[in-house]
C-alpha cells in the first residue's frame, strides 16, 4: 500500500502532471529490463522484455483535484483510503481516478517479464494524450486493458456506443470468477484508442474507487487488489491475439480521433529527458 499512498500524495491536475511523470519515470528506473520514453504530449511508453506479442495495460496520469495546504492521505479500517484536509477539517479527493490504474500498471511491470504499458496525459480534458497516441506501439499487443472505472464489478465492453472488444475476448477473461460483469461506459483512453483504429480488443475495468471527481472520493483497497488479481489472471491466461475492428457509433456526437497523417509519426524508442 506504500506505493499507492505515494501516488495519492502527488498533485497531478490536468496539464500539470509533471510531478507524476517524474515519479513514474523514477519507478520505471527501478525495474530491470525496461525501455521507456516520454513523448512531446507527455505520454509515457514502457516496454519490458522481448516477445512477439505483449499484454498491454494503460492508465492516465492526470486527475481533476487540486491540492490545498493541509492535505493528507488517511486510511480507515485498514482498507478504506481517503483524503483529508486537517486545516479545513473536510474531506479531499485523492485522485484515485486514475492513480489506481497507475498503481496496477507499475505492479504488473514489477511482476511480469514481458509487458507493455502506457501512461497517458490529459485524459480528464477529453483524452488529449491518447488522442495523440503513437498507434504503431500497439501493433504487437494481444489486447489492451485500462483500469479507470469506478466501483468493483464493471467490465466496460462498449463506450459511447462504440464496441471495444470481441466476444471471444470476453469469454476468455472469465470475469465472473472475480465478480465482474459486462457494462457500458463513456469516454476514457481505450475508447480513444479504438476510435484511432486499435486492431485488438480493449476493455476498461472497475478498480476500487468510489465517488470520483468529488471531495468524498475513496478507494476500497480490497476491491483494488481484486482488480489487480483479475488483470494478472488475464495476462497469464490470455496469450492469444484478440483481434477486433472499430465500428463507428451511430451516435452523432461521438468524436472520431482517427487521423492517419499523424497517428503513426515516428516515436523516439529510447528515453529522452523530459523538460519540466
Amino acid at each position: 500500500m506504500e506505493l499507492l499512498r505515494s501516488l495519492y500524495e502527488i498533485a497531478s491536475p490536468s496539464a500539470n502532471e509533471h510531478a507524476m511523470i517524474r515519479f513514474i519515470v523514477s519507478e520505471l528506473e527501478k525495474i530491470p529490463n525496461i525501455k521507456y520514453c516520454v513523448d512531446r504530449h507527455r505520454n509515457i511508453y514502457a516496454v519490458k522484455g522481448n516477445s512477439d506479442t505483449y499484454p498491454c495495460i494503460v492508465s492516465h496520469t492526470d486527475e481533476v483535484h487540486w491540492r490545498k495546504k493541509g492535505y493528507e492521505v488517511i486510511t480507515l479500517k485498514d482498507n478504506i483510503i481517503c483524503g483529508y484536509n486537517n486545516l479545513t477539517h473536510d474531506f479531499a479527493g485523492i485522485g484515485a481516478d486514475d492513480k489506481n490504474g497507475i498503481w496496477i500498471c507499475l505492479k504488473c511491470l514489477e511482476k511480469y517479464d514481458t509487458l507493455k504499458c502506457v501512461f497517458f496525459a490529459d485524459e480528464e480534458r477529453g483524452g488529449i494524450g491518447s488522442g495523440n497516441a503513437f498507434m504503431k506501439f500497439f501493433n504487437d499487443c494481444r489486447f489492451v486493458i485500462e483500469c479507470d472505472r469506478r466501483g468493483n464489478k464493471d467490465i466496460i465492453i462498449s463506450a459511447d456506443g462504440v464496441r471495444l472488444c470481441s466476444e471471444e475476448f470476453i469469454k476468455a477473461i472469465r470475469g465472473k470468477r472475480f465478480r465482474y460483469r459486462r457494462a457500458a461506459g463513456m469516454l476514457t483512453d481505450v475508447l480513444v484508442l479504438k476510435q484511432k483504429r486499435l486492431k485488438v480488443s480493449c476493455i476498461n475495468l472497475s478498480c476500487g474507487y468510489y465517488n470520483p471527481h468529488t471531495n468524498h472520493e475513496i478507494t476500497d483497497f480490497s476491491d483494488l487488489k481484486n482488480c489487480l488479481d483479475f488483470v494478472c489472471h488475464i495476462i497469464e491466461e490470455c496469450t492469444d491475439v484478440y483481434k477486433h475492428s472499430y465500428v463507428k457509433s451511430k451516435k452523432n456526437h461521438t468524436y472520431d480521433y482517427y487521423n492517419p497523417r499523424f497517428d503513426d509519426q515516428p516515436l523516439i524508442t529510447h528515453y529522452f529527458p523530459y523538460r519540466f
